[in-house]
């Protein structure tokens, strides 16, 4: 039995602000990790931390679904369109991961990463995404060994090992840190992210489907920072797209109170 009817229904009572359903949607004690903070362990806050959300991102729906699930796990990777605290409407790409207490029961633990606001893309970077996205797939089991080699080598410090398994024409879209097209570009931004004086990077969890992988990673486990997802063209990895935890890297989204329309009368 598959989570993702599950998942749809929880984004579609997001959708409409029905705040009861989000609650009962969520194990008592759950906990729910997002890209804005703060950590919640439990279903009342985190159905309250969704009316402080819906307000900053009034009319808010998931939309661009994509899905990869393993287990007791869905991972999401959506567009979210919506109006800001000054009605105008913007995007903002995320990738959300759910954890329920086996199959049709309630969500145990969420994590929200996303990127920046209104990503915009360059010609060589819609390239490779256009045909990754129009790439038949293969195998989960072989897009998943390629993909986890890749962040083996990468975090062991192995670039010609992580080069081998991107294609010529592969892309990084990353909205805090950069784009960069072709492998030796993506290895060189990777370089430059700033990590903790201490700790390492450490894969947290990787599931896969036909077409992609998701790939968790963290410093502390606990603390839960990046998400990528990653996308396989005809054996190679054709585009890495990375959402962060912006909280814990310290980039603060911005929180403003909405404007209130006023009705302006004649004098």
């Amino acid at each position: 039995m598959s989570n993702i009817d599950a998942v749809n229904a929880l984004l579609t009572a997001i959708h409409f602000d029905r705040f009861g359903e989000i609650e009962a949607r969520h194990a008592p004690d759950a906990q729910f990790q997002s890209f804005r903070g703060p950590s919640l362990r439990d279903s009342v806050s985190i159905a309250d931390w969704h009316r402080g959300f819906l307000k900053d991102y009034a009319d808010c729906a998931y939309t661009e679904l994509e899905y990869i699930e393993s287990g007791n796990v869905v991972a999401v990777r959506a567009t979210l369109t919506a109006k800001g605290y000054d009605f105008r409407a913007f995007t903002q790409r995320v990738v959300e991961v759910f954890e329920f207490e086996g199959d049709g029961g309630p969500i145990v633990a969420r994590r929200l990463y996303a990127m920046l606001p209104d990503v915009e893309l360059d010609k060589p970077t819609t390239s490779a995404l256009t045909n990754a996205l129009e790439s038949r797939g293969g195998a989960a089991n072989a897009s998943k060994a390629l993909v986890d080699g890749h962040y083996a080598a990468l975090f062991a410090g192995d670039g010609e090992g992580a080069k081998a398994a991107l294609a010529d024409k592969a892309a990084l879209i990353d909205s805090v840190y950069g784009t960069a097209n072709g492998p030796d570009n993506m290895l060189a931004l990777m370089a430059t992210i700033p990590v903790p004086a201490f700790g390492s990077w450490r894969v947290t969890r990787s599931i896969a489907s036909a077409k992609d992988v998701l790939i968790e990673a963290s410093i502390d486990p606990t603390r839960p920072r990046a998400a990528d997802w990653v996308r396989v063209v005809d054996g190679k990895i054709g585009v890495i797209e990375t959402y962060w935890m912006l909280r814990e890297i310290g980039v603060t989204p911005e929180t403003r109170e909405r404007y209130t329309k006023q009705v302006i009368l004649p004098t």
